[in-house]
């Protein structure tokens, strides 16, 4: 009897590690980002995760926490650099604050159009910004996809054509110094605030106007206190699917290399669906009644260069990078 149990008792064990070896094993991913759950940007996070789990079972468990449920717009890439989130959607702007030299990937009417933002994020261009972000930020960029197409939005029906016809417009933008110069550029004043209070905020008049893509004010349910969409079109805007480099580096090479496929697969699947949501939202905006206006675009540029000259940005700037940008075909 005392044999059989130690027999037992062995060649328990053995078993019990093996066990629960999976679940120690487990790596967890956690996405953030500021999209609304609707999004075509979480649609692909929601795609990355179905893919990873579904590759690793048992492995790998993938979060998604879509409109900033999880960390506020602007704070999610400091929280990747600390350790407390692995994935989230940092945007130029937040890259900039740390690598002022590529400064110039948040400048307006820098791409012509989504097409000239994806082939320039693909080529040598991107790949030198992808290795320095990774190098001097600790962040790994998997792919880029693209956020839209970013207008001036107003609670008001004030004409606009020209930025001088901003003036004493209240502005929302997101978090950081570089979106407050890009309003006052555009001719209007700046003010700093969460996407998470634009609604309340355009409803009570303590902003007067919030700058996004067509389909975004339209997830987020904007256009319900807004009276004209101004298609200033002032900045054709990336957003990056990124991992912090310590949760990358924990992972096996079969999992890096299917999670950056993942990323390629829903970045892909991300712009298409946004192209089509940014028209499908001006269709919307126009049966609402919505004032849809073309302004002087030419007009919104000048004031836009000359207010980055007298500001000094270019000088940041990496040299020449404008320039290949520009060539990229």
């Amino acid at each position: 009897m005392n044999h059989a149990f130690r027999t037992f008792a062995a060649a328990l064990a053995v078993a019990l590690p093996l066990a629960v070896a999976p679940a120690l094993a487990q790596t967890e991913i956690r996405i953030s980002t500021a999209a609304p759950e609707s999004s075509p940007l979480s649609d692909a996070f929601r795609l990355i995760k179905q893919r990873m789990e579904a590759k690793f079972p048992g492995q790998i468990k993938v979060s998604v926490h879509a409109a900033s449920t999880l960390f506020r717009q602007g704070t999610e890439l400091p929280a990747m650099q600390r350790g407390n989130v692995e994935m989230a959607s940092p945007v130029t702007f937040e890259i900039e604050g740390q690598l002022p030299e590529y400064g110039v990937f948040s400048a307006a009417y820098l791409f012509r159009d989504p097409d000239h933002l994806i082939k320039t994020f693909r080529s040598d261009v991107g790949k030198e910004f992808v290795d320095d972000v990774s190098t001097k930020m600790g962040i790994v960029i998997l792919d880029t996809a693209y956020l839209g197409t970013r207008t001036v939005n107003l609670r008001s029906d004030k004409p606009v054509k020209a930025p001088t016809d901003l003036s004493g417009v209240k502005m929302r933008m997101p978090p950081g110094p570089a979106f407050q110069m890009l309003a006052n550029a555009l001719g209007a004043t700046a003010v700093s605030m969460p996407i998470t209070e634009v609604y309340l905020g355009l409803k009570t008049g303590a902003i007067d106007a919030q700058d996004n893509p067509t389909n975004m004010t339209r997830d987020w349910k904007f256009q319900e206190v807004t009276k004209q969409v101004i298609l200033t079109r002032h900045l054709v805007q990336p957003v990056f699917i990124a991992i912090a480099k310590p949760a990358f580096d924990k992972l096996t090479p079969d999992q890096q290399a299917e999670l950056r496929a993942a990323a390629r697969e829903a970045a892909d699947m991300q712009i298409a669906k946004t192209l089509k949501d940014e028209k499908d939202a001006i269709d919307t905006f126009k049966a609402a009644g919505i004032a849809v206006v073309e302004p002087d675009v030419e007009a919104f540029k000048a004031a836009v260069m000359e207010q980055y000259k007298k500001a000094g940005l270019m000088d940041k700037w990496k040299p020449g990078l404008q320039a290949r940008i520009e060539a990229v075909k």
